[in-house]
């Protein structure tokens, strides 16, 4: 195996460390309804992840890749605004939308991304929603 395949290799592997692995991971999507009922919610998923041991790595995959929901200890508006600050920017399609758009299927995605299926259909859901929003907003 060379250099380049271990390393791969290892970047993947860092998943199987993850706190997360043992919890339902419906409680890292908070599905909106009533605002104590979300805060509650966020507030027990952060409490899985700071107890993570590979909570820096998952936050880097997140900033990258991951669109909703609660990765590396933050929610989506958190990672946003340090996307932000960080220079990131929104120039970069997320890797699960590169990845439909090359023909791959909910489940490959899912698994390359290391969410669920629901999990996939909601950022489709949700993208839907966000370009049928703009194109609206454009015929005002």
């Amino acid at each position: 195996m060379s250099a380049p395949e271990l390393d791969q290799g290892a970047l993947r592997n860092w998943r199987a460390k993850a706190a997360c692995r043992s919890v339902d991971p419906e409680l890292f999507f908070p599905e909106p309804s009533n605002e104590p009922v979300i805060k509650v919610q966020i507030a027990a998923a952060k409490a899985v992840c700071r107890r993570c041991p590979v909570r820096e790595r998952c936050l880097a995959d997140a900033l990258e890749r991951l669109p909703h929901g609660i990765a590396g200890g933050l929610t989506e508006q958190e990672r946003r605004r340090l996307r932000t600050a960080r220079g990131m920017g929104t120039g970069r399609r997320p890797r699960w939308l590169v990845l439909l758009e090359n023909g791959c299927s909910h489940l490959e995605v899912a698994r390359e991304c290391g969410v669920s299926v629901r999990t996939v259909a909601r950022w489709v859901s949700r993208r839907r929603g966000e370009l049928d929003a703009s194109v609206s907003g454009d015929r005002r």
